[in-house]
């Protein structure tokens, strides 16, 4: 059993949590039913969590196998209960790969090089220019390349921090792409 601490939460009740809810007062326990509008997004979370707690606790010689195995129940389970052939389109390919780029050919007939950024596209990550860590400029301009559009919210801009970031920045609006900028006047930047 887990003691659970006074407070907020919003987790999905799973028979686990209400063994550990039954050692409290019902008054103490305050319930709501999932909503329509939330539950796509609070299921999904749910099972993220199990699957990924899941599969990190397989040997890793066996990981990527069953894990391809669990994921490819659970989209065909869901095929099936939805009755929507989109969603078999989601059944991953054996032996199982990643879509690392696209590359368009140079003029020379060689395809494009595309530098990967250090933080993987699909991490999130507080980059702050910490001594030993990866630059917020490096990281900007390793993405530049390959990205469909730009969406930049940053508080201030000044020439010193734009400046090396101009002829990628440049060369995507060439490209055709959008760049969206939302700052500020308030440094007279």
């Amino acid at each position: 059993m887990t003691k659970l601490n006074r407070g907020l939460y919003q987790s999905i009740i799973t028979k686990g949590l209400q063994e550990d809810l039954q050692t409290y007062e019902p008054d103490l326990v305050a319930k709501a039913p999932l909503h329509k509008a939330d539950i796509a997004d609070r299921i999904a979370m749910h099972i993220a969590r199990v699957v990924e707690q899941a599969i990190s606790g397989i040997k890793d010689e066996h990981r990527v196998a069953i894990a391809l195995s669990i994921a490819q129940n659970l989209i065909e389970i869901t095929a099936r209960q939805i009755d929507d052939p989109d969603i078999a389109k989601e059944l991953l390919t054996e032996p199982g790969s990643f879509l690392t780029a696209i590359r368009t050919r140079l003029p020379d007939g060689r395809p494009q090089v595309l530098q990967d950024p250090l933080i993987p596209l699909l991490d999130t990550a507080l980059l702050t220019n910490a001594p030993g860590e990866p630059r917020v400029g490096s990281q900007i301009l390793a993405e530049i390349q390959s990205a469909d559009r730009i969406d930049v919210v940053m508080a201030f801009i000044r020439r010193s921090g734009i400046r090396p970031l101009m002829e990628e920045l440049a060369r995507h609006c060439e490209n055709g792409r959008d760049l969206r900028i939302l700052t500020t006047t308030y440094t007279g930047s």
